[in-house]
């Protein structure tokens, strides 16, 4: 699994020229569990971006990896098991 974490200081600009894959992850929780969530997502090496969303999902999740699998392993691995997520959605970047 990838362990390349992005800087703060990284830019939307500079993860489009980045050559890993990219995948949103939109993300349901139940009630008073998203910060919780949040923190946990801040502090996994996959994810280069997270933010809580309103509308049918709570968090969305922007992941960069090095292998497709790696995003399988993230998603239904760690973030579907997290203690008060009960959906996530996939959304792998076209280009």
């Amino acid at each position: 699994m990838s362990r390349a974490r992005p800087t703060k200081s990284k830019t939307v600009q500079n993860l489009e020229s980045d050559k890993r894959l990219r995948a949103y992850v939109l993300i349901q929780t139940v009630p008073g569990r998203v910060e919780a969530i949040l923190r946990s997502l801040r502090r996994m090496p996959t994810v280069y971006s997270v933010d809580p969303v309103t509308g049918p999902y709570d968090i969305v999740a922007l992941l960069a990896v090095d292998e497709m699998r790696d995003i399988s392993h993230t998603v239904a691995g760690t973030i579907g098991g997290m203690r008060g997520v009960t959906r996530t959605t996939t959304l792998l970047c076209a280009a």
